[in-house]
């Protein structure tokens, strides 16, 4: 009668990892629908073999895409089984959307399609018969190319692809400016973007005229930075102890 009787390392084999190096092809010669792998791990180096997640975040997928109880419902050829961070489609577009939107994609229902800057997605961003590139990004979509150049919530459009906050905020120092323009997607209007916002716009601009502001410009002989609108469109000053001396704060935005 034979022993049954395994050796303890040969017990646990199964539960052991380990990366293989494979010096030649690897054929699959199974039946289709059958040839794959199970349990590759990300890639190590850039010869390494690589999951289909991998591949897939980061390449664009084309998906055929409908609306379906108010969300556009999207279907990739081929099928993804994951969703991940990085993934890319591209669809075409079956209607104008007249408000916020969401997606179903990929095994997920109603997932919000939003702006770049993280806001719901504006009237008109989607058109029908036109190209849509959305992103998933920590769990939303975001759509890339929007059809219309919008501006974020509490902007208004003043020339080309500009746009400019309504109000302002008081008291910043220069480099606080920066950092609070920069936190919201934007940044300190330049010269000429400032002027030319508040020669247009000047009636829908509030606190306009009160209190310097500043801009996103220097005087480099004086290394300094400058300020605008305290009396004018067109006014201007070298603020120059720019660690302690504050302005109001108006921010700029570029739309795709």
């Amino acid at each position: 009668m034979r022993s049954s009787f395994l050796p303890p390392a040969l017990l646990f084999c199964g539960l052991v990892h380990g990366q293989v190096l494979l010096d030649g092809d690897l054929r699959f010669v199974g039946p289709d629908g059958t040839r794959h792998i199970d349990g590759l791990a990300g890639p190590v180096d850039e010869t390494a073999a690589v999951p289909v997640s991998v591949v897939a975040s980061g390449t664009v997928h084309w998906a055929e895409a409908s609306l379906e109880n108010g969300s556009l419902r999207l279907v990739l050829d081929p099928v993804l089984a994951d969703i991940g961070d990085g993934l890319l489609i591209r669809f075409l577009s079956p209607i104008a959307n007249d408000g916020p939107m969401t997606i179903t994609a990929v095994g997920t229902v109603g997932i919000a399609l939003l702006r770049t800057d993280g806001s719901p997605l504006p009237a008109n961003a989607l058109r029908p018969g036109t190209v849509a590139e959305v992103l998933y990004d920590n769990g939303n979509w975001v759509l890339l190319n929007p059809a219309t150049r919008t501006c974020p919530p509490g902007t208004i459009a003043t020339a080309g692809p500009t746009c400019m906050d309504i109000d302002f905020v008081p008291g910043m120092r220069f480099y606080q400016a920066i950092d609070h323009c920069a936190a919201r997607g934007g940044k300190l209007c330049t010269w000429d973007e400032y002027a030319v916002g508040c020669a247009l716009r000047e009636a829908e601009l509030n606190g306009l005229f009160v209190e310097w502001e500043w801009i996103d410009d220097s005087s480099n002989h004086t290394h300094t930075a400058n300020q605008a609108g305290r009396f004018t469109c067109q006014s201007q000053r070298s603020a120059n102890v720019i660690v302690t001396m504050t302005g109001n704060t108006r921010c700029c935005y570029r739309t795709r």
